[in-house]
């Protein structure tokens, strides 16, 4: 079979890393009851198991619930072991893209939740590198798409959601084109 050059550029060193896990980090805190309130009032959301702990528990929940879109959006409070903010499922040691290709857009996402996470857990989050291929987009220009898996656990190491991440890295292009 014949490989079209332009869709060849996946190196063996950049497959090598499929597979790859980062280290499992921790949201640096619990999640508060504020934290809750203040963004269930920003989106507008007034299902009270978001707010009532006595309300959720008459609907079989543990306590007050934490939106799932909040859940998403909270490890992106992540923080490297320096304190830095984390670049999970972004750098991954020994992958190397191609030099041009450094313009990311996120090309789907899709999200699968197991249970609730309650105000006052605590969240990890750990990466996989899942896959890579290479596909012509609609101006004929080769893009590479890195799949990678986040898993989200509560302190009790429960699954809570695995979110699948699909990013399209692209050729920085010049002006006008």
């Amino acid at each position: 079979m014949t490989v079209d050059p332009e869709l060849d550029l996946i190196t063996d060193d950049m497959r090598a890393c499929i597979g790859s896990t980062t280290p499992v980090l921790w949201i640096p805190e619990e999640v508060s009851a504020s934290d809750v309130r203040h963004f269930v009032s920003v989106i507008g959301e007034t299902n009270p198991i978001y707010r009532d702990a006595e309300y959720a528990q008459s609907h079989g929940y543990k306590g007050v619930v934490v939106p799932p879109i909040f859940v998403v959006i909270l490890f992106r409070r992540l923080q490297d072991p320096e304190g830095n903010a984390a670049r999970m499922g972004i750098d991954w040691p020994g992958f190397t893209l191609p030099a041009l290709y450094r313009n990311t857009r996120n090309a789907g996402q899709d999200y699968n939740f197991y249970r609730p996470l309650y105000v006052g857990d605590t969240l990890s989050v750990a990466a996989t590198l899942k896959d890579m291929y290479v596909k012509k987009g609609r101006r004929g220009i080769p893009v590479i798409y890195v799949v990678s898996e986040f898993e989200l656990r509560n302190q009790h190491n429960e699954i809570i959601v695995r979110q699948l991440n699909i990013d399209a890295k692209l050729p920085l292009m010049p002006k006008g084109q």
